[in-house]
Order: structure tokens, then sequence, then C-alpha cells
């Protein structure tokens, strides 16, 4: 698929009056980034998802770093995140998750 990373064109403005006077000036609008991308995530991954969590660690201390990554640029590669299941084996909410940093806590 093809992006239009610019657009140049001229906006002309023309009065209504006798004589007919006009302005013309050029234009580029500059196209930062498309939202073409999905986030990828580089821990927990496909082939390494496990941790493991001491019994005394106390609550709400962060015990992992998930690394995720976006290629898309500027606001478009801005990533939040949240925990969104834990599985039926696990009813109460054990485990959270700061939405604009990657840390998991307890």
């Amino acid at each position: 698929m093809y992006f239009v990373s610019r657009y140049v064109f001229t906006v002309l403005a023309v009065d209504e009056n006798r004589p007919m006077l006009r302005s013309e000036v050029p234009v580029t609008v500059a196209i930062d980034d498309v939202n073409d991308q999905s986030p990828v995530f580089a821990f927990p991954a496909d082939d390494n998802r496990t941790f493991s969590v001491s019994s005394v660690v106390p609550p709400g201390f962060p015990v992992v770093t998930v690394d995720a990554h976006d290629d898309d640029a500027g606001e478009n590669a801005r990533l939040s995140y949240n925990v969104i299941s834990l599985g039926a084996d696990h009813p109460k909410l054990v485990f959270q998750i700061n939405r604009f940093f990657d840390r998991l806590s307890n």
C-alpha cells in the first residue's frame, strides 16, 4: 500500500468586487504518520512468557517490565497497557499494570 507523505497545492482567494482582486499562497501539508502498524511485544513473547515472583513481595510492588513497541511515528506509536484477562483459574484481579508505563505489579 502506498501512502502520500505530503501534499503541495495553492490556495486562491478572490473577492467579489470590481476590480476583482485576488491573492494566492502556496501550501504544503506534511503527513506525519499513518497508524498502520500494530504494537509488538518483545516480552512477554511467544517463546518466553514466564517470570517468577517471590511470595514475600509486598502488594503494589513492580514484579516485571513488559516490553512492547510500535513502528508508527509520533502519537501513533504511543502505547497504553491494560490487564484484560487472567483466565478462569484466577477469579480475583491479582496483578495490575500502569496504563502508560510498562510495569506489572502484584
